[in-house]
């Protein structure tokens, strides 16, 4: 069984903006940081990602399949803040 991908980011962003804003200003409404929704194109972030897909009128998990379970609910171990603080500045500094 083939499963899906996830959205490309500049589909995401095309899509929101398409719809007459940035992610920025989506996070910005949603009382969350101004990169936010941006940060959610790169690592799984469920909050950020529900905003997004909620602007867009799609359930999270079509939009990144796999970040999600089959029920819906995000899969454990994504998260940036499960990995060690030297894991993010190893990956940060290899950018």
């Amino acid at each position: 069984m083939a499963t899906k991908a996830d959205w490309h980011s500049e589909d995401i962003k095309a899509a929101v903006r398409k719809r007459g804003t940035t992610l920025s200003e989506l996070a910005t409404k949603a009382g969350l940081s101004e990169s936010a929704c941006r940060r959610a194109l790169r690592y799984a972030w469920p909050t950020a990602e529900k905003v997004i897909a909620d602007f867009l009128g799609l359930q999270p998990q079509a939009i990144w399949p796999s970040r999600y379970d089959v029920s819906g609910a995000p899969r454990r171990g994504l998260h940036s803040s499960t990995k060690s603080r030297a894991d993010r500045r190893r990956r940060h500094r290899q950018k």
